[in-house]
This record gives C-alpha cells, structure tokens and sequence, in this order.
C-alpha cells in the first residue's frame, strides 16, 4: 500500500543462509501410529480386560438382547410405585428404561449401540439403576446419569410479514449425555465418526470420573469426620468453660458477700467499742452481728426469716 501512494518503505535485510542441509525423517503410518485408531487400538485406552470383539456395535439387535433393552422394547414396561400421588425421585429401581430421545431409525442405532455398552459396563463389575424417567450408571458407588438424544439444527423461516421464525429440525445424529449438572458431558456422533467408534472414551472417561469422584467422597468423609472431631473437642472445651466461668461467677459473689460482711462487722465492732451507745443502737448493734454471720459465706450461718432470700440480691436492693 505505500508503495501504491509512493511513500517510503523499510526493507529488512534477509536471514543469512542455513549451510547445514539436515535431513527429513519420514515414518511410515501403520495401524499403531494411525491418527484414526479403529475400535480395537482404541481399546487400549481401558484394559486387557475386555474383548475388542465385545466393543464392536452391530447394525441389528441381537435376538436376545440385554433385558433393559427388552424392557424399553416392551409395549407393557414395568412401572414404579406411586404412593399417595406422590413419587419418591430418591429410590431407585432395577429395572427402568434408559430415556432416548430420537426418531425412528437412529431410535434403532441407539439401541444397538446402549446393547453394546451396557454389555460391556455389566462386564467390568457395573451395574445400573432407574428412577422413572431417570436412568444411572453406578461405577464404584457413584451414580452417573445417562441418556440418549437425536441431534437436530436450527431452521429459520420468514414469514409474509417478515416475521422471522424457527424450528430444530432432526438431522438423524446421535449424541449420548452422561452426569448432571456442572458435570453434564455430552458426546456428538458426526457425519464421519459414529458413537461406536467413540464407545472406548465414553467407557474410560466414565470410570476415571467415578473414580475421582470417589476417592472426593472417601476424603470428603475423612474430612468431615475429623471436622466432627474438631467440633466435639470445642464443644466439649466450650462446656467446660461455661462451667468454669460459672464458678468463679459463684467465687466472686462469695468474695463480694465476706467483703461486705467484713465491713459491716468492723463497723458494729467499733460500735460495740463505744460506751456511750444508746440502748436503741445496742439492740441495733446485736441485731446487725446476726445478720452479719448469714451473710458472711464463711460463717455458714442460718437465718429462718431470710432462708428464701438471696444475700447478694438482698444486698443490691439495699444499695
């Protein structure tokens, strides 16, 4: 552009030449090394455990298939108890349907292919349960929700008074929807890699997100087990000290009360001291060391007039 308008231009000198040829290695592509792994290279990624045979998904249901896919063939399915109207989504069944949402033919696709991986999740120790329209995966303990769906596009249409609407329209792919919530996954079949040739990610992502969430749960338990623990010793250190505290509440109002004994008593002391009382002040005098000795804690003296009053309360009121 600044040569078009005639302007300046810097030119940057170009890199010295590299002497050193080198040379290009070339590796010759097997089934190995192949970015497509087929079904049974990918099958490495769980164990030796399992057959690559038994990963392969059919075109056709077998004749016998698993019974959770005779169930969601059945025409009478087997439904769950509703008592008093009310359905208790915390209960779980063994027996159910896993939800596919799809239409006919890739409705057929999803069943050879649920057939396949149910077969091999019950192979390797798995098992499921159902919960009305719920279907679980249990992996080690852990419930993982699963179900099926058609993928389907958008389509805008405009209408005569330019009105623009739209619709989702099937596109015949499958996609299968594992977990919940924050840990919802999905997995897209496309229109060059099909949902079987996933089916040993699906499997190895399952088990090690069980098992991450398992051992969470083994340390979330010690956890909250310890923290138990920890409350308990402050419960218990907190009682202590409320009883503590309540003591020497009880210490201080006895050291208070012998205070104020004390005092009244070196006061009647100096009067009975004194030989110009009058008879007034020497009755009041005998009548004040009596009731000096109920008050003093350490004189443990009764007083049949005053056994339902407090000493301290007595005191405050007179002050």
């Amino acid at each position: 552009m600044k040569r078009k308008f005639g302007k300046e231009i810097n030119k940057p000198k170009l890199p010295q030449a590299y002497n050193d040829t080198g040379k290009i290695h070339l590796i010759k592509r097997t089934e190995e090394n192949s970015k497509k792994l087929k079904t049974a290279g990918k099958l490495k990624a769980i164990d030796s455990n399992t057959k690559s045979n038994d990963l392969e998904v059919p075109k056709r249901l077998p004749k016998n298939p698993d019974p959770i896919i005779q169930e969601m063939l059945s025409d009478n399915p087997k439904k769950h108890p509703v008592v008093n109207n009310i359905r208790d989504y915390t209960k779980r069944y063994n027996y159910g349907r896993i939800w596919v949402s799809a239409s006919r033919k890739p409705y057929k696709r999803a069943l050879c292919f649920l057939n396949t991986f149910i077969k091999v999740m019950k192979e390797r120790g798995h098992y499921f349960l159902f919960c009305y329209n719920e279907a679980y995966i249990v992996i080690e303990g852990i419930e993982i929700a699963i179900r099926m769906r058609e993928r389907s596009k958008r389509v805008y249409e405009t209408e005569k008074s330019s009105y623009q609407s739209s619709k989702l329209v099937p596109i015949g792919l499958l996609s299968i929807i594992t977990g919940e919530y924050s840990r919802k996954k999905e997995w897209q079949e496309t229109p060059t890699k099909s949902l079987a040739e996933k089916l040993p990610i699906i499997i190895t992502y399952l088990e090690k997100t069980a098992k991450k969430e398992r051992l969470w749960q083994v340390e979330n338990a010690k956890r909250r087990k310890e923290q138990a623990i920890e409350e308990k010793k402050e419960e218990e250190r907190k009682k202590i000290q409320k009883e503590e505290i309540q003591k020497l509440r009880l210490i201080k109002q006895k050291s208070d009360l012998w205070h104020e004994a004390n005092k009244l008593r070196t006061f009647l002391n100096a009067c009975d001291e004194n030989e110009n009382l009058i008879e007034e002040m020497k009755e009041l005098v005998a009548f004040g060391f009596k009731k000096v000795d109920w008050l003093d804690p350490l004189k443990f003296s009764k007083d049949e007039l005053f056994h339902d009053l407090d000493p301290l309360k007595l005191l405050e009121e007179l002050e």
